[in-house]
């Protein structure tokens, strides 16, 4: 399959439907979520705060001059005070907000299943960590989310993650639901086969120095199970640096 990937901010109605398509997609035709965000009927998946967000959107581009939407990102910075991210609905940031460090919200990130080669989410990361250098943005922070809302399906993988992958940054942040947060302690669980089902893009997100918050919050309508995911982008491996400095060039 040849084709060349272009990669823009969405400007258009025609590009944001695109994006809406595609949400669809993936999380409603390939994970079964659900919402009053999702459109049945023209097969959208798009609410009212994705109308103040900026949106990237990656295409493939065939010889044949078909394009095909394969990837996007939601983003949002805040420029009044009085406003919200859509996180803070699940989860208290506000120690995380008392630090005044340029934060970036991500969300409604998804990728179409054909091109989940690790190459796509790259290429896009690419292109978002140069917007991220043109805002001097410091901390990315957004939710991961398991599909379903059987916890004990996916304790293994939730364990793993809240055993290894706390910053001091990320357990000051809680869940807004009520939860038991002792529901792990006392119960054993299987780190390995926990660390292999972690959702792939969060597996990338937790090689560029990504960490959660140790709490999750369980989302009954869009059918998932989410996690708080906090990146400061000075913590960022050196590898990882190197290799988005094509990102960063001016």
């Amino acid at each position: 399959m040849t084709y060349n990937l272009s990669i823009k901010f969405a400007e258009t109605e025609r590009e944001l439907s695109l994006i809406a398509g595609l949400r669809y997609k993936v999380f409603r035709d390939e994970f079964k979520a659900d919402g009053d965000s999702f459109d049945h009927f023209n097969k959208l998946e798009w609410g009212p705060y994705d109308d103040s967000c900026k949106h990237i959107l990656c295409m493939a581009n065939f010889p044949d001059k078909k394009e095909i939407a394969i990837g996007t990102f939601r983003i949002r910075t805040l420029n009044n005070t009085d406003d919200k991210y859509q996180i803070q609905s699940e989860f208290n940031i506000d120690k995380l907000l008392e630090r005044k460090l340029n934060l970036c919200e991500l969300g409604r990130i998804c990728i179409d299943s054909r091109f989940r080669n690790g190459i796509i989410l790259f290429e896009i990361w690419l292109f978002l960590f140069n917007y991220l250098k043109e805002k001097n943005i410091e901390i990315i922070i957004g939710v991961a989310s398991f599909m379903g809302c059987d916890l004990t399906y996916h304790m293994n993988s939730i364990r793993a993650l809240f055993d290894k992958y706390v910053s001091p940054e990320t357990k000051m942040i809680k869940s807004n639901q009520e939860i038991n947060e002792n529901i792990f302690e006392n119960d054993s669980y299987n780190e390995v086969e926990g660390i292999k089902r972690i959702p792939d893009i969060l597996k990338a997100y937790l090689r560029f120095g990504c960490r959660v918050a140790p709490y999750y919050y369980i989302d009954y309508e869009f059918r998932t199970i989410d996690v708080c995911c906090v990146l400061l982008i000075k913590d960022i491996p050196n590898y990882q640096q190197k290799m988005l400095k094509k990102g960063f060039l001016s």
